[in-house]
């Protein structure tokens, strides 16, 4: 974590007073601060093997958590690009957890971004695919009857992999689902897949790689509907509980506001496509908040 994210979540924004308690906890060798590439770069700082086995002799760290020494340094040593990733899913999680401090409709259960607590896999095409998400969130309505809950798993496209290896991903979310696999892993029977549901929360680079995930999304039989919820980074930041979201149902309904946009076109109508799309790359759509 940044100490932007650790101010903003356990110091009341207070930056001053995070800098001075991550010092004493530096100096006590229970934390560390990663080297600074640039000057600009954030200062990022992780959990040191003392402050781990603290933790773990405490009773703080779960089964599913316990690290080998060999393991957690593996784990510390991350490459540049995927400290970046890991950055922005904090970014996220600080922004989603203040949007709902004092929220008078949703309670926050858990905003998890430890992926051995939800990796999970699912049968494709003789073989087993192995899923990792970047993040697993619970909400409870506070004043509805029943107080539901809803679900959520995070993937966060920083642009680095294709549109087709995300929409993969998507595809492994809804055979998750249609198996049953998450209604076990909620402590029900497969049988139970109905009364299990969930959300994926995509968060994207960019408006125009929001909208090519949506359309390939489509092409799929059956295609999505509600399940796959897409916004930008920039969006989920300013108001993570808005109406950001898009479907790819409503994506669906936007396409005929785009008079010469031949849909799903092949040949020489994808260079159409093309044109069409570079004049209004972002066509009026109807958006939704995560739990509508």
């Amino acid at each position: 974590m940044t100490l932007s994210h650790i101010s903003a979540l356990y110091f009341d924004g207070k930056r001053e007073m995070a800098k001075k308690r991550m010092q004493r906890l530096k100096a006590e060798g229970v934390i560390r601060e990663r080297p600074r590439q640039r000057i600009s770069d954030p200062s990022v700082l992780h959990l040191a093997w003392k402050g781990y086995v603290s933790l773990r002799d405490d009773g703080h760290v779960d089964d599913d958590s316990r690290l080998s020494p060999k393991t957690f340094t593996r784990r510390m040593a991350v490459s540049d690009l995927t400290l970046a990733h890991e950055i922005a899913v904090g970014d996220v999680l600080t922004a989603c957890t203040l949007a709902l401090r004092g929220n008078d409709r949703f309670e926050l259960l858990e905003f998890s971004v430890w992926p051995r607590r939800y990796t999970f896999s699912v049968d494709r095409e003789y073989r087993r695919v192995p899923v990792q998400p970047d993040g697993y969130i619970r909400l409870l309505e506070k004043n509805a009857e029943d107080a539901p809950e809803y679900h959520f798993f995070l993937e966060l496209d920083k642009g680095t992999e294709t549109i087709e290896r995300l929409a993969e991903k998507c595809v492994n979310y809804r055979e998750y689902h249609r198996s049953g696999g998450y209604a076990e892993f909620c402590g029900g029977t497969r049988d139970d897949r109905k009364s299990r549901p969930f959300r994926v929360l995509v968060v994207c680079k960019s408006q125009q790689r929001r909208n090519n995930l949506a359309e390939r999304l489509l092409q799929f039989h059956p295609p999505f509907s509600t399940m796959i919820l897409i916004t930008t980074l920039r969006e989920c930041l300013r108001e993570p509980l808005g109406e950001i979201w898009l479907t790819v149902a409503a994506f669906k309904e936007a396409i005929p506001t785009w008079p010469e946009f031949p849909y799903l076109a092949e040949g020489p109508k994808r260079h159409e496509c093309a044109v069409v799309r570079e004049r209004d790359p972002h066509p009026r759509m109807r958006l939704c908040s995560i739990c509508e």
